[in-house]
């Protein structure tokens, strides 16, 4: 991928006022969490804005459950139809595929990061590896043929990844990457500190909080934000042409 012009993106936290003016394309929604998706009327506005500015758009989709699809399902109903041409929908659960297809097979698909199957946290850099077992930890779930073929079998052909503190390997072809910063998931959970478990519905406010965390066994700050823990790493891989990542998606705050 050598030449390929290096795309922008931002993930808006505000569709209102936050400054885009640098970005080629913009992210709304969540990635984590189903219940942190903004609401349909926050969607709408950040689809205008993207109109506003001639941006494409990308629709982050969260892991969900059963008791949200009805909610995903009026999303998409209600959106999907005001996609153009280089729109696109992240998904971050696979059932989302098919959620998706149902309403639009004609619409771009992306798979979201949280599938990435990428091995994650700090504690990697503490091991002694050979270059082999190096590169084996700087992969994930889509660096096999058969993944790869299942893949183009969907239409999919990008793949988010995380930055990973320990290098990213080169992704297998025809495949695309998109590479986040400066907040690298390291581990999430259905269960959520500020949720009782098995409570369903919109978040509470106190759920926006963050906090951090560290661990006796490493020395790096985890932050963790709702449902899910990140690793800041702002260092980007020194060839992402060779990586086939041809897209950096920045975050302002700790992803949801």
């Amino acid at each position: 991928m050598t030449g390929t012009r290096l795309q922008q993106a931002i993930v808006l936290t505000d569709p209102v006022s936050q400054a885009t003016e640098s970005a080629d394309r913009l992210y709304f929604g969540a990635e984590f969490c189903c219940w942190a998706l903004p609401a349909l009327e926050e969607l709408q506005r950040a689809v205008d804005l993207a109109r506003q500015l001639e941006r494409s758009f990308s629709l982050l989709l969260p892991v969900f459950s059963e008791p949200f699809l009805p909610r995903l399902t009026k999303v998409l109903r209600h959106l999907l139809p005001l996609f153009q041409h280089g729109d696109e929908v992240v998904v971050s659960d696979l059932g989302g595929i098919q959620q998706v297809r149902e309403i639009d097979s004609s619409v771009e698909l992306v798979i979201g990061r949280a599938l990435s199957g990428q091995k994650r946290g700090p504690r990697i850099l503490d091991l002694d590896l050979a270059a082999g077992e190096l590169n084996y930890f700087r992969q994930g779930s889509w660096y096999n043929n058969e993944a790869v073929d299942w893949l183009r079998e969907q239409g999919i052909e990008r793949v988010e990844l995380d930055n990973l503190l320990q290098g990213v390997a080169p992704l297998p072809a025809p495949l695309r990457g998109s590479l986040h910063l400066p907040w690298a998931m390291v581990t999430s959970s259905r269960n959520c500190p500020f949720r009782d478990q098995g409570e369903t519905g919109v978040c509470i406010p106190k759920c926006g909080q963050r906090f951090t965390l560290r661990s006796t066994e490493s020395g790096a700050l985890l932050h963790q934000g709702g449902n899910t823990q990140f690793l800041e790493n702002t260092m980007l891989p020194d060839d992402l042409g060779a990586c086939r990542i041809d897209r950096i998606v920045r975050h302002m705050t700790l992803p949801r």
